[in-house]
């Protein structure tokens, strides 16, 4: 590969004219497939030697042809009354398609970690912190393994960025590749997206990036596609959704593509995913969802999903098919796509209990490419409330047991969540296989 540029785009026109633009609407529900195709295993406890502390925001991958080969990662809160000063880092890999799991501690400390797998086994984990201590401080740092997380290399890639840092961490790999997206603090007090690339085990570099023009922008994991391309997903609470697609062959980005008018987020991070399955009747169908929130109301779960590689969105809809009455509480969306095309999203809820001050991580999958989705079911065992003695402060920061929970499709078609609750009365990390039929 010839040496990259870097490829700036300005998104202060689209703010703009989103804050010029017409009223936010609330979406209409997608139809329901009355069917009942997701049969749920048992719920089952990852454990840490950090016994005594709170464990939040897991995300986790699967091994591309290897089943039984899964990786997580998750913050380990060592102060439950001081949250966000307080969390250090552990990875945890299963050889036995999540029955049991070996942890790694990284003795680095701040937010947000993230993880890829490669068909060969190469492995990357996103972090932004520091090595040793927490320091208020926020580079993107980069782990890397070659045999899937059981073992780490001691060099870390490091990128200081400017002033604050760094704000979120979101990583996808394909093939031979791995893009990661965050936000970088800018001189100008805002915060510009930035795509970072590494392709045939070489080291991330830039190769993009929209600028803020002194606006704090928001992001979520870029989607690959079959040819390579990637798609950026950018956003801005004041404005608008949009994309922009990056070419690895030419370097380039294309021009900005509007996902939504409606730009409401509030309940966790937004997610996006791409169908690249050779079974798929809907290859190359990109689906962003988020868990959304008026103020201090729920709104449901929403969905946007594009059938030409990006260029055009439908609008959204709320994915959330409950048959009871209860108000929502989405929060923590997330969602993958797996071989045959099933599109499966999760997310965390309080329609299990009647005061809906418990929650449980819910499940709902679309067969159909996004048209219609059948009834969410429930994957906890055991409802829990957030708000004990032994979570403190974590439960305000992460009531959904983090700003964002994992889910990942492997081989096999099936789905494996990986999620933070409380039934013992302490955040911690439980998973959970979903066959399809």
């Amino acid at each position: 590969m010839g040496t990259r540029s870097k490829i700036y785009i300005s998104g202060f026109l689209f703010v703009l004219l989103g804050c010029l633009g017409k009223a936010q609407t609330i979406p209409e529900f997608v139809s329901l497939d009355s069917s009942k195709d997701a049969f749920p295993g048992k719920n089952i406890a990852i454990p840490s030697q950090f016994e005594t502390y709170p464990i939040v925001e897991p995300t986790i991958a699967s091994h591309p042809s290897d089943n039984d080969h899964l990786l997580a990662a998750a913050m380990v809160v060592t102060n439950s009354n001081d949250p966000y000063q307080s969390c250090r880092l552990s990875s945890f890999v299963s050889k036995d398609g999540g029955e049991t799991w070996k942890e790694t501690a990284h003795d680095y400390w701040g937010y947000d970690p993230w993880v890829a797998l490669l068909p060969n086994g190469k492995t990357a984990l996103s972090w932004l912190g520091t090595p040793k201590s927490f320091k208020s401080q926020f580079p993107l740092a980069v782990f890397t393994s070659n045999d899937g997380g059981e073992n780490w290399d001691s060099n870390v890639q490091v990128f200081q960025g400017l002033g604050h840092g760094h704000d979120g961490t979101k990583l996808v790999g394909s093939k031979d590749a791995f893009y990661l997206t965050t936000v970088r603090f800018n001189a100008n007090m805002g915060a510009d997206v930035v795509l970072y690339e590494s392709i045939s085990n070489r080291g991330f570099k830039e190769v993009g990036a929209i600028e803020g023009q002194g606006r704090r922008l928001n992001f979520c994991e870029p989607a690959i596609l079959t040819n390579g391309t990637v798609v950026v997903p950018t956003m801005h609470g004041q404005g608008k959704i949009w994309a922009n697609v990056y070419n690895p062959e030419t370097q380039e980005i294309s021009e900005t593509y509007i996902v939504s008018n409606n730009p409401r987020l509030g309940r966790g991070y937004s997610r996006m995913a791409s169908d690249i399955g050779k079974n798929s009747d809907f290859t190359d169908r990109i689906y962003f969802v988020r868990a959304v929130a008026d103020g201090t109301r729920s709104q449901g779960v929403w969905l946007n999903y594009s059938k030409d590689e990006g260029k055009t969105w439908t609008p959204e809809k709320r994915i959330d098919l409950f048959e009871n009455k209860r108000p929502s509480k989405a929060n923590v969306a997330s969602v993958a796509v797996n071989k045959n095309g099933v599109v499966g999203i999760s997310w965390v809820d309080g329609q299990f209990t009647e005061d809906q001050k418990s929650y449980d991580v819910f499940f709902s999958i679309s067969k159909d490419g996004g048209e219609r989705f059948q009834r969410p079911i429930r994957i906890t065992e055991v409802s829990s409330n957030p708000r004990t003695n032994e979570n403190g402060d974590v439960a305000n920061k992460f009531i959904g047991g983090g700003h964002y929970l994992g889910i990942t499709a492997k081989p096999d078609g099936s789905f494996q969540l990986i999620w933070s609750d409380s039934r013992t009365g302490m955040f911690k990390l439980q998973t959970c296989n979903v066959k399809i039929k």
